[in-house]
């Protein structure tokens, strides 16, 4: 009896959308994609309600935008908010509370002070979309979100059976920025899927085929490569990568980083590179046979690019154009002009910069001054960099922080970076050994970031997420945060090289 009234539910619910949206579909005028995503969201409410948290870990790293919705945000950020929501109504209701980590809880609630006074002193949060009077609020909502989407990731503990299945699509979901170069490739008939990710990311492409640019860089190559690269990290570890009795695994792993090489991005290989090496020292493998095969293998690799380097495509020579080996011509002063472009931001930047130390510049755009500055590069007025300046696009993790939040922001930044390394470091330490190798690579994965942030590319806005991502997935991968061997239960615990003997794959 249950069960028919269930079905009546169904039907009543659904006669009356089918004949709303036939309606509308015979006037498409009056069909908008706000009205879609409303509908898409009710009809999916139930999964919501019940997969919410490992539906916020799937999308988290994935290329996905929900172009029904104003500002067209990312699926990330969408599913921190719904995740969110619903964690602090089940916590309300006392049916799940959120993992205890205050390490963390502090430094990110000041940080969320300070953006707040920041944007009141600055002007607000202003959302063009949403019919505000500037821009740059997107940044503002960017930063909040990852710090919300932290929260919502250590709502609630992984089931260990799930462990390795959640950590592979929280990696491999990286692996959806492909569909931008695919797409392009397939040509006019896939072009619907720029929906869902980011067109911009094909550019390089287009303008290789119409002569606007010389280099044909597949850019969304470089993150899939990393998603793969990460991924093969936590499944299998260096040793069983190198395993004679398992091969494709290496075969595997030499996809990724070739595929990398396609981006033509210099810093993805770097970052791939020292992924790999503090993978390489937190399994302990520099007193093992491991080591003089990996030097081996380098060094092959390296004369190989010195003798071939001219011949490969030219989106693979920008990306080792860095190294003292011979490439094109071209490629070479495309790749010294984009770092020159950028010295010369920076030395204008480091002018202006006493001005924002105590509050910072903040996110807000006057979008008329923005216009103005787009004309004065059009007319050859001002240098190209302007607009960028004038974004808050300064391709410097340090100044991406410095000049929007000052000193304070600053501070609060690196106390989270530093809260957050302690967090997985404990959980590398002292996790349960068959969570070794994934909290290894979330370890790995999370310095290498830090690293390439300081010191080669950053963006505080649009990378936060990424740093609260590994830390948040890892307090939930681990249910918090494992301070103690003796806190574990005698069957979880077990020395690093013990750990890294075990055969998982």
């Amino acid at each position: 009896m249950f069960n028919r009234y269930k079905i009546f539910a169904a039907y009543l619910f659904a006669i009356p959308l089918a004949l709303i949206l036939g309606i509308l579909a015979s006037s498409p005028g009056e069909l908008t994609f706000m009205l879609i995503g409303m509908l898409l969201f009710f009809l999916a409410l139930p999964l919501f309600l019940k997969w919410h948290h490992a539906l916020l870990i799937v999308f988290w790293n994935s290329a996905f935008s929900a172009f029904f919705l104003p500002g067209q945000p990312t699926f990330w950020l969408l599913f921190a908010a719904l995740s969110f929501g619903l964690s602090v109504l089940s916590h309300v209701m006392g049916r799940r509370p959120f993992l205890p980590v205050p390490e963390m809880a502090r430094p990110l609630l000041f940080m969320v002070g300070v953006v707040l006074v920041t944007a009141w002193y600055r002007g607000g949060v202003g959302i063009r979309s949403l019919g505000g009077a500037a821009n740059g609020g997107k940044n503002y909502i960017y930063v909040l979100g990852a710090i919300m989407g932290y929260f919502a990731l250590t709502a609630g503990a992984i089931p260990m059976l799930k462990s390795r299945r959640m950590a592979g699509l929280f990696f491999l979901s990286g692996t959806t920025y492909a569909l931008v170069n695919l797409a392009y490739a397939l040509g006019p008939a896939f072009f619907v899927l720029y929906y869902l990710v980011p067109a911009g990311m094909a550019t390089e492409q287009a303008a290789s085929d119409y002569v606007l640019g010389s280099t044909d860089r597949l850019t969304g190559l470089g993150p899939a490569g990393i998603a793969v690269w990460c991924f093969l990290l936590a499944h299998y570890g260096i040793r069983g990568l190198f395993s004679v009795a398992k091969p494709w695994r290496f075969v595997f792993l030499c996809l990724a980083i070739g595929a990398a090489f396609f981006a033509g991005y210099r810093s993805t290989l770097a970052l791939l590179f020292l992924i790999f090496m503090f993978q390489f020292y937190f399994e302990g493998l520099l007193r093992t046979r491991l080591f003089p095969i990996v030097v081996g293998l380098g060094i092959a690799g390296f004369v190989s690019l010195l003798l071939f380097a001219n011949r490969m495509p030219l989106a693979v020579q920008r990306a080792v154009s860095y190294l003292p080996i011979n490439v094109d011509s071209d490629v070479r002063a495309e790749a010294m002009g984009s770092s020159e472009w950028r010295f010369q931001m920076w030395a204008v930047l480091w002018k202006d910069m006493p001005k924002y130390l105590v509050v910072g510049k903040g996110y807000s755009i006057d979008p008329s001054e923005m216009e103005l500055t787009k004309q004065g590069i059009q007319m050859g007025i001002l240098n190209s960099y302007e607009e960028s300046m004038l974004a808050g696009d300064y391709h410097s993790g340090p100044l991406s922080v410095i000049i929007p939040f000052g000193i304070i922001g600053s501070v609060a930044f690196v106390w989270i970076l530093i809260a957050g390394f302690r967090v997985l470091y404990s959980n590398y330490r002292n996790g349960e050994a068959r969570l070794r190798r994934i909290n290894t690579t979330l370890l790995a994965y999370y310095v290498a970031y830090c690293v390439t942030f300081f010191f080669l590319f950053g963006a505080f806005n649009s990378q936060l997420f990424i740093f609260l991502g590994a830390v948040g997935f890892g307090i939930s991968l681990n249910g918090g945060v494992q301070r103690k061997p003796d806190s574990l239960p005698e069957r979880g615990r077990a020395s690093l090289p013990q750990a890294y003997a075990m055969e998982v794959g």
